[in-house]
């Protein structure tokens, strides 16, 4: 695991730039060993992409960070990993790794249910509904943890025996919100917590939209409950249309 962090951690390396290189290379520890005249070779990376994956060739960040994962009990799926879902994988700039904690299981449908923070008792009831319909069906329920609808689809899946996974914008190693601790320890127990960021990485407006793209490439379909302009879960159902998911509002 320590070359696929290491790809990860490359300045100016991206997802989509990671996967040409992975696309190429076969594998996290050819790109690392890859010889400059080779690297010449990729079509749509920068001369600058190319130079850093030469000349950022230290392992100490990314041994420091598996060392964390191992102490934080934190595991990494990498792009070649047979758990890694198709679906998750269409988009270009899906994530070469993932952090998560918790246990894979089969997933054949899945569903995203995002909305607002404060909600009204009838979003929250549509939101509970929707969850438990979906664990009757075998259909895991996604999500991103966050305050209001985001839980209420989470804790009601739990409740009614299903299968849930939260997508999250920061490190697995930091519970945000803070009062969400119980129900993130009760997914990690029953379900799958996933983030595209290392441990210690602290939640920023920055890492949720990256986080929210996420919640969309996972879900076959995406419900969004009570989002208000701006907000976060406007930005997943996005992302969804962009990755051609039905969007439900």
């Amino acid at each position: 695991m320590l070359y696929w962090i290491w790809l990860t951690q490359i300045p100016f390396i991206g997802p989509i730039a990671a996967r040409k290189l992975i696309e190429y290379f076969e594998n996290a520890e050819n790109v690392y060993k890859a010889k400059e005249k080779y690297l010449e070779k990729i079509p749509g990376l920068s001369i600058k992409q190319k130079k850093n994956v030469i000349e950022f060739r230290s392992l100490k960040e990314a041994e420091r960070i598996l060392e964390n994962c191992e102490k934080q009990s934190i595991d990494i799926l990498c792009w070649q990993d047979e758990r890694y879902p198709m679906r998750a994988k269409e988009p270009k700039d899906a994530p070469v790794i993932l952090y998560y904690k918790g246990h894979f299981k089969e997933i054949e449908h899945t569903i995203g249910i995002v909305g607002a923070r404060r909600c009204s008792q009838q979003d929250k009831h549509r939101a509970v509904n929707i969850a438990s319909e979906c664990v009757e069906k075998g259909i895991t329920v996604i999500s991103g943890m966050a305050k209001g609808i985001d839980s209420y689809a989470h804790t009601a899946c739990l409740n009614a025996g299903g299968y849930t996974i939260a997508i999250m914008g920061n490190g697995l190693d930091i519970c945000y919100p803070s009062e969400h601790y119980q129900l993130m320890k009760e997914i990690e127990d029953k379900g799958l917590l996933l983030s595209e960021y290392p441990p210690g990485t602290l939640p920023t407006k920055y890492t949720f939209p990256r986080r929210n793209r996420l919640i969309s490439s996972w879900s076959d379909k995406l419900f969004v409950i009570g989002a208000g302009k701006g907000s976060g879960a406007l930005i997943t159902a996005d992302y969804s249309k962009k990755y051609a998911r039905k969007v439900y509002w």
